[in-house]
């Protein structure tokens, strides 16, 4: 029997004090018992999710494009033979929507096959400076809502309900651009091309899948140095530090993230794929490229490149242009883009 003495109360807890020599075990009992059932809730909840994992729909849990868009326009100084505009679309739900257009100049009789840019670089403008001799086509870089650098340290943690905000507006805000690009004068709307390189790798499954769901087709796509899962990337991330906090940090972004996890969006998408990888790239490990490369359905092509991930520094500018070039050649014979 367990002997409870006077004892005195600190807020609504009772500090008991137990006398008999029997105690130990009974408590001992009772903590097992508690143990399995916090084990068996765990393991009941962690069904459940994988259930909804398998099960929900990702598109209800990502914010739906807006058509009712307010514009500011930014001329900004063309290369030559260009037409260069900032566009700011003003969305009440999304925020603001940065897109960056590249057209020729002057502007031809017939429409513009439209492609759509997303790179891995912060601006819109960036994204689309390596593309040269553009010719008949509009070419269209993003702006991302969220810097491509996330900070490190307590300092991510700290910033995480902000990016998660940030992050899961992307496939809304790139619709939301491409409905609104769709209906301009010059834009020809059976031509639609979606183009992602590495961080633009890993949303284009997701933007893809939204737009078919609001009835715009993208007939062309190209994923190149993206893999799959998300949280799989953070971890394998060298430039995020410090290092344990990868490790915490990639499973919550599996949780956080999956209505944007690529293998989710792909099997529902339509059209001519393109996927394209680096056979030592180090930021992207082999079995995340195989697990979205696997999941990428057909028609597709893949082409695997020599040496790292893809970049805009001096010693990866060559393997830039013949990613680039590839990318050209396959649109042009896949009937995307007027001849480059």
């Amino acid at each position: 029997m367990v002997l409870v003495k006077s004892a005195p109360v600190i807020g609504n807890i009772a500090l008991i004090s137990l006398n008999d020599d029997n105690q130990l075990p009974s408590l001992m009992l009772i903590t097992r018992r508690t143990l399995c059932v916090l084990f068996a809730l765990l393991i009941i909840a962690g069904a459940a999710w994988t259930i909804c994992l398998t099960t929900c729909d990702p598109l209800k849990r990502l914010p739906a494009p807006e058509s009712n868009l307010s514009t500011v326009n930014d001329a900004m100084p063309p290369p030559k033979g260009r037409i260069l505009n900032h566009v700011t679309l003003h969305s009440e739900k999304l925020g603001d929507i940065g897109i960056v257009i590249s057209l020729p100049d002057p502007l031809p009789t017939k429409k513009l096959p439209l492609l759509i840019v997303l790179g891995g670089l912060g601006t819109g403008g960036n994204n689309i400076r390596y593309i040269d001799d553009a010719r008949k086509n509009a070419i269209i870089g993003y702006d991302w809502p969220m810097p491509i650098r996330f900070p490190s340290g307590f300092t991510l943690i700290q910033e995480l309900p902000q990016l998660y905000h940030q992050v899961m507006t992307v496939p809304g805000q790139i619709v939301s651009a491409v409905g609104w690009l769709s209906s301009q004068p010059w834009a020809d709307n059976t031509r639609i091309s979606l183009l992602g390189f590495s961080l633009g790798a890993l949303a284009v499954p997701a933007v893809q899948d939204v737009a078919q769901h609001n009835s715009i087709t993208i007939g062309w796509t190209i994923i190149a140095y993206g893999g799959a899962p998300l949280g799989a990337l953070f971890t394998a991330n060298p430039h995020m530090k410090p290092v344990w906090l990868r490790y915490a940090l990639g499973p919550l972004i599996d949780f956080a993230l999956w209505p944007c996890e690529p293998t989710r969006h792909l099997k529902q998408l339509h059209g001519h794929f393109l996927v394209l990888e680096g056979n030592n790239d180090e930021l992207i490990p082999a079995a995340a490229r195989s697990s979205l490369r696997d999941a990428v359905p057909n028609p597709k092509d893949v082409v695997i490149f020599d040496g790292n991930h893809m970049g805009v520094g001096k010693d990866k500018l060559v393997l830039l242009q013949r990613i680039i070039q590839t990318s050209r050649n396959w649109l042009i014979n896949n009937g995307a883009v007027n001849a480059m």
